[in-house]
């Protein structure tokens, strides 16, 4: 994945005012070139159904070659499965625009999964982000991302286990001799990643013994859903990266999302591909008002690098079906 520059990154969040949509920019002014326009959400595809969502994607600028469209999802790594989108395609670059708002939505979406009210308790941080990538145009000014990786937790009674040490190997594959590198830590206050903290520090000693351990976004119950490692990477790219940093964000369903950024100056780790690319391919169609989301249903479990994919035409969200 070497020679993906990072373009630009900007966080929108979100005001429980009307104010909010005439300072959002419309898709694709951040990179008015880009062949790939992405969106992504923890909420899926049924956040585009919102009237400010509606309102905000009909602004769009046209221009001559309209850009492909498309929304990608799975849970809160959900961005990462964005990533993953784009290296999958043949386009050269890409704005991908991450939407976890309203809140009240967002919130919805979560007791649904069993992790808000009634739940794990977790609140709903909502807010708008787009990130902005180019294959091949990596100077040494930019930063760059070097991998991006889905990972999912294996069926049995050894999943968890095994999950851990598939994200170990990924860390380790990454680092090189004794460089440092900044670990964004993907804490929050569920059952889920308490197993994952006790996990990795049984069979992660030997992974993290090299890196510097940075606090995560999200204290308490506040939950940034998808946003959390771009208000990560936002918060380190205030001040020139000195060594690479790596983001991790759990996600329901057992799984783990991981990308490291660097400075294109620095010498890359040449690691092997984290495994195929697989997107499940749905049409747009909306579940009714109260359904759990797709990413908690068992037959979308147990896969890496797996996400939900639906392509959007012009026409976009107006055109979403209910089931």
């Amino acid at each position: 994945m070497n020679g993906v520059a990072l373009h630009g990154i900007r966080l929108f969040p979100w005001l429980k005012s009307r104010s909010f949509l005439p300072k959002l920019p419309p898709p694709g002014s951040e990179l008015p070139d880009a062949e790939l326009i992405l969106f992504c959400s923890s909420g899926e595809v049924e956040v585009l159904q919102q009237p400010w969502v509606v309102e905000w994607m009909a602004r769009e600028a046209r221009r001559g070659t309209p850009p492909r469209r498309a929304f990608v999802s799975m849970a809160c790594a959900s961005w990462y499965a964005a990533v993953l989108e784009f290296m999958r395609s043949d386009c050269r670059s890409a704005e991908i625009w991450v939407i976890e708002a309203c809140a009240d939505f967002i919130q919805e979406r979560l007791d649904c999964a069993g992790l808000g009210c009634g739940g794990e308790g977790l609140l709903a941080n909502g807010g708008v982000a787009c990130i902005s990538l180019r294959k091949g145009d990596a100077r040494e000014s930019d930063v760059r991302l070097d991998d991006c990786a889905l990972f999912s937790k294996p069926a049995g009674l050894r999943g968890t286990e095994l999950l851990i040490k598939r994200y170990v190997q990924w860390l380790l594959a990454h680092q090189c001799g004794d460089e440092r590198a900044d670990w964004v830590s993907f804490a929050i206050e569920t059952h889920w990643s308490r197993q994952l903290q006790a996990g990795l520090a049984l069979w992660g000693k030997d992974a993290m013994r090299t890196l510097v351990s940075q606090p995560s976004l999200e204290q308490g119950k506040d939950h940034y859903m998808a946003l959390k490692p771009l208000h990560e990477l936002a918060a380190h790219l205030q001040r020139p990266l000195v060594r690479p940093v790596i983001l991790t964000t759990l996600a329901a369903g057992g799984r783990i999302g991981c990308a490291i950024f660097r400075a294109c100056g620095d010498d890359a780790v040449k690691a092997a591909p984290a495994g195929d690319i697989l997107p499940i391919r749905l049409p747009p169609v909306a579940l009714p008002s109260g359904t759990p989301p797709r990413y908690c249903e068992r037959e979308y479990r147990y896969r890496d690098n797996e996400y939900f994919l639906t392509e959007l035409d012009e026409s976009g969200p107006a055109l979403l079906m209910h089931s």
